[in-house]
C-alpha cells in the first residue's frame, strides 16, 4: 500500500465515522454503565414512592342525541315548537355551551352534596371516600364561611346514630360536647343539624360495603370546584359534525363519583330544559290570554261598526241591495212609460173632443182610469148608435136629438175626467221620477258603500282569524305545559374507562425509566459538548484528517522506560504496534529520521521518544535519540543515563571543533542498540543552529551510522525551531495527549498537513486509559 492510498483509506473512515459511529457511542455510554444503574435505582425508587402519592384519574363517559325541536309534532300534524332560528350545528353548540355552564355544574355539585369531602382518619397518603364506602349519606340545605375552616369527625355509634367532633383552623380546642339532650354531640340519623358553619342532615345509606366507623369531614367551597370541574375534568365535544350527538367525558378520580356526576348533570340538564319549555309555554298561554281579551274587545267594536253602517245605509247585503236596487229602476222606467204613454193617450183622446164635428169613435186602450174608461165606451156606444139612427131617421128626429145631448153630456164628462187623469198622471210621474231618482243615486253608491263596508268587513275577517289561531295555539301551548318531552335522548348512560387511567403505572414507569436513561445521557453528552480537551482517538479523527499511528496506554506503573521482561506488557505491546504501522505506512520509503514534537508541553515527548527508542532497538537495528527541546531536556534522564560533558549544542557551537561524534554519544544500559545525544551545556540559537553546515554534518554521520534517528523537539506551537528540522526528517510524530491537549492544539497538525511543513506527519495519542 502506497502512502497516498492508506491516507485515503483513513480519510474515508474517518469520514465514515463522523457520519455515525453506533459501536463507539455505546462504548461511551458502556464505560458508565455504574452511572447508568444507580440513575435507574434511583428514578425506578422515585417512582414507586410517587405512585403511592399519586392518584389516578380516569375518563367517565356518556353520549347524548340532541334532538330536533322543530320535529315535535302533535296528533293533529302541526308542529307544536316551530321557533328555532338556528341551524342544526349552531344549536348543538349552543347546547355543549349550556351543559359546560358553572350554574349547572353547581347545581349537579349541590345535589349531590359534592362540597364535603370524606375521608378516613389517619390514613397516609389520603384518599377521598364516596358512595358505597360511606354508611350514610350528607344532605346538605345551607353552608356558611365558616365551614371552610373547619373541619368534622363523624362516628358511628350504632345503626341508628353517629357523634360529631368538630375542630377549628383557628383553635387550639376541640369544640365539642356530650350533651344528646339538645343532640349537639350525638344525632339520629335523618337529623336536621344546625350549625353556625351550616345547615345539613346525615342520613343512613344502605348500600353501603363500608366496615370502617370513623370519618373525617371537610367542606369545601362548591363554586370554586365548579369552576374547576368545567375548567379542568369536564369535557364534551361533538362526536361527528354532521349528527347532533355529543360526546361528554369527565375526569374523575373516584369512577363512582364522576358517574353519578354525568348522570346527574344530564338529568339536571334535561329538567332545566323542560322548566325553560314549561315557563315559555306558561308565558305563552299568558300572553295569548290577554291578546284574546284585547282581540274580543276589538272584534265586538269592529261587529258594532258593521251593523251602525247598514243601519245608516239601509243595507241588507250589498249584493242583494244592488240587484234589488236595479229591478227597482226597471220597474220605475217601466211605470213612468205606462204613464206617460197613457198620458198622451188621454191627450189625443182630448183633442179630439175638442175639435168640432168630430164624430169618431175614441180608443180606450192603455187608459187606467176605470171611470174614464166607462165614460169613453159609453160614448163610443152612442156615437155608433148614433150614426145607425142617422141612416133611417132625420136629425130631428126626437131620438137623434137625444143621442146627441147624451153624446155631449157624455163629451162634457170625459173631458173632465180626462183633466182629472191627467193631473193624476202628471203627480204619477213626478213620483216615478223621484223615487227612481233615488234609487239610481243609491246605486251610484252602491261601490263607495261596498269598499267601504268591504273595509270594515275585512278588519273584521283578520281579527276573527287571528282570534281563531290565537284559541288554536292556546291549546296548543296549554298541551305543552306539564307534558315533560327531552330535548335529547341518552345513548349511553355513565361509564368508567378503566384502561383510560390517567397516569397511567405502566406508563408512569416507562417514563421513569427513559429518564433514568435520559439523565445519564444528557450528563454524558453535557460533559463532552463542555469538554475542550481531546479523551480518544475518534475526538482525533473528527478534528483532523492526519493519521492516528496509535495510541499508548496509561502508564499505571509509573516508569519512564520499558525494561527487558516487560516486553509483554500493554504499554511494550503498543509500542511493537507503532514499529509495524510505521513500517507498513512507509513501505516504500524507510522512515530513518523520526522527529517527535507536540503543541504544548507535557503532551509525552520524551516518554515517547524514549520508549519508541527501545521498541526499535529490540528489533536489532541501531537507534539514536536527539535531545533538541532546549526547554525541558529530560531525554537523558528518562533513559536512566548520566550526561556527558558535551551534547549537541557544544557540536553545533563553531568553537569546538575538536569535538567528534563519539563524544556525543551515550550508550543506554541493557540496550547495546539504543544510544543517546544530550541537549549539551551551551545556549543555541535554533534557527541559525539547525541550519548549519555542522548540523547537516551531524545529520549525514548519524544517518551512516545508526538505522533510525529519533529527535526529542520542542513543542511546535512557541518555537519555531522545530521548523527549522523538518529538512532532515522522514516523518513526524505529533503527540497529543488524552484528557490534556485541547482540542485547538489539533489545527497545528493540520495546518503541517495541509502546508507540508513535515513529511508523512502522524498522530501518537498519549495516556489512553483502558479498561483491559
Amino acid at each position: 500500500m502506497t502512502e497516498k492510498e492508506y491516507f485515503d483509506s483513513q480519510m474515508s473512515s474517518n469520514q465514515n465515522a463522523e457520519n455515525f459511529n453506533l459501536k463507539g457511542l455505546l462504548n461511551k455510554y458502556l464505560k458508565s454503565w455504574k452511572f447508568f444503574v444507580i440513575s435507574l435505582m434511583i428514578f425506578l425508587s422515585l417512582a414507586l414512592v410517587a405512585l403511592q402519592f399519586i392518584s389516578t384519574s380516569y375518563n367517565v363517559s356518556s353520549k347524548l342525541l340532541l334532538k330536533n325541536e322543530t320535529t315535535n309534532i302533535d296528533a293533529s300534524g302541526n308542529n307544536l315548537v316551530n321557533n328555532n332560528p338556528f341551524s342544526n350545528s349552531e344549536r348543538v353548540n349552543n347546547e355543549i355551551e349550556v351543559l359546560t355552564s358553572v350554574h349547572l355544574m353547581r347545581s349537579v355539585l349541590d345535589t349531590l352534596s359534592l362540597q364535603c369531602k370524606f375521608t378516613a382518619p389517619d390514613v397516609f397518603p389520603e384518599k377521598e371516600l364516596y358512595g358505597s364506602e360511606l354508611p350514610f349519606k350528607i344532605v346538605v340545605d345551607t353552608i356558611y364561611p365558616l365551614a371552610y375552616e373547619t373541619t368534622l369527625k363523624i362516628k358511628i355509634e350504632g345503626d341508628e346514630s353517629f357523634s360529631i367532633t368538630e375542630s377549628f383552623e383557628d383553635s387550639l380546642e376541640d369544640a365539642s360536647s356530650t350533651s344528646s339532650d339538645y343532640g349537639y354531640n350525638r344525632y339520629n340519623y335523618g337529623y336536621k343539624i344546625e350549625k353556625p358553619y351550616g345547615v345539613f342532615e346525615i342520613v343512613k345509606n344502605d348500600k353501603s360495603i363500608s366496615k370502617d366507623t370513623e370519618f373525617v369531614l371537610d367542606f369545601r367551597d362548591i363554586d370554586e370546584m365548579a369552576h374547576d370541574y368545567v375548567k379542568k375534568a369536564l369535557s364534551i365535544y361533538v362526536v361527528n359534525k354532521d349528527a347532533s350527538v355529543i360526546n361528554i367525558v369527565l375526569k374523575e378520580k373516584t369512577p363512582e363519583k364522576g358517574e353519578d356526576i354525568i348522570n346527574s348533570l344530564v338529568e339536571i340538564y334535561g329538567l332545566k330544559s323542560f322548566l325553560d319549555k314549561n315557563t315559555l309555554a306558561l308565558n305563552n298561554v299568558k300572553f295569548i290570554d290577554n291578546r284574546l281579551n284585547t282581540l274580543s274587545k276589538e272584534l265586538s267594536e269592529v261587529e258594532m261598526n258593521v251593523t251602525q253602517f247598514k243601519t245608516e245605509n239601509e243595507l241588507a247585503s250589498v249584493e242583494f241591495d244592488a240587484n234589488s236596487f236595479a229591478e227597482q229602476e226597471i220597474d220605475y222606467g217601466r211605470k213612468l212609460t205606462e204613464s206617460e204613454i197613457e198620458l198622451k193617450v188621454l191627450s189625443a183622446i182630448e183633442r179630439n173632443l175638442r175639435k168640432g164635428g168630430n164624430e169618431s169613435t175614441l180608443n180606450s186602450l192603455s187608459i187606467s182610469s176605470p171611470n174614464l174608461i166607462y165614460l169613453i165606451d159609453s160614448y163610443n156606444k152612442l156615437l155608433i148608435d148614433k150614426k145607425s139612427l142617422q141612416r133611417t131617421v132625420p136629425e130631428n128626429n126626437p131620438r137623434m136629438i137625444d143621442i146627441r145631448d147624451q153624446l155631449e153630456q157624455l163629451r162634457g164628462n170625459i173631458l173632465g175626467s180626462l183633466s182629472t187623469s191627467k193631473q193624476s198622471l202628471r203627480i204619477t210621474i213626478n213620483s216615478i221620477k223621484n223615487r227612481s231618482d233615488q234609487f239610481a243615486e243609491k246605486k251610484q253608491r252602491i261601490p263607495s258603500m261596498q269598499r267601504q263596508l268591504l273595509e270594515i268587513s275585512r278588519e273584521q275577517g283578520i281579527k276573527e282569524n287571528l282570534f281563531l289561531y290565537l284559541l288554536q295555539k292556546r291549546e296548543e301551548a296549554a298541551l305543552m305545559v306539564g307534558a315533560k318531552q327531552d330535548n335529547f335522548t341518552v345513548i349511553d348512560s355513565a361509564i368508567t374507562d378503566y384502561e383510560s387511567g390517567s397516569p397511567s403505572k405502566k406508563l408512569f414507569l416507562l417514563i421513569s425509566v427513559l429518564m433514568a436513561l435520559a439523565v445519564p445521557v444528557g450528563i454524558i453528552h453535557l460533559k463532552d459538548s463542555l469538554n475542550t480537551k481531546v479523551t480518544d482517538k475518534k475526538d482525533v479523527e473528527k478534528k483532523t484528517s492526519v493519521s492516528v499511528i496509535g495510541e499508548i496506554a496509561h502508564n499505571k506503573l509509573g516508569k519512564s522506560l520499558i525494561e527487558k521482561g516487560e516486553e509483554k506488557s500493554l504499554l511494550a505491546q503498543n509500542f511493537r504496534m507503532m514499529r509495524m504501522n510505521l513500517d507498513f505506512i512507509l513501505s516504500e520509503k524507510k522512515a530513518q529520521t523520526i522527529l517527535v514534537t507536540s503543541a504544548i508541553k507535557g503532551e509525552g515527548k520524551t516518554f515517547f521518544s524514549s520508549n519508541m527508542g527501545v521498541a526499535l532497538a529490540s528489533s536489532s537495528s541501531k537507534v539514536v535519540i536527539l535531545e533538541l527541546d532546549k526547554h525541558n531536556p529530560e531525554l537523558i534522564e528518562t533513559l536512566g543515563e548520566t550526561k556527558k560533558e558535551y551534547g549537541v549544542t557544544n557540536y553545533l557551537n563553531q568553537n569546538y571543533n575538536t569535538i567528534v561524534l563519539q563524544d556525543l554519544l551515550v550508550s543506554v544500559k541493557n540496550n547495546p542498540n539504543l544510544f543517546a545525544i544530550g541537549l549539551g551545556s551551551e545556549n543555541m540559537d535554533g534557527l541559525e543552529s539547525f541550519h548549519s553546515k555542522k548540523m547537516v554534518d551531524l545529520m549525514e554521520q548519524l544517518k551512516e551510522e545508526f538505522d533510525y534517528i529519533i529527535i526529542d523537539s520542542a513543542p511546535i506551537s512557541k518555537l519555531a525551531d522545530t521548523l527549522a528540522l523538518s529538512k532532515y526528517t522522514d516523518c513526524c510524530m505529533y503527540m497529543v495527549r488524552a484528557n490534556h491537549t485541547k482540542f485547538n492544539d489539533l489545527e497545528i497538525i493540520e495546518d503541517i498537513k495541509t502546508n507540508r511543513k513535515f513529511k508523512n506527519p502522524m498522530v501518537v495519542l498519549n495516556d489512553v486509559i483502558t479498561k483491559y
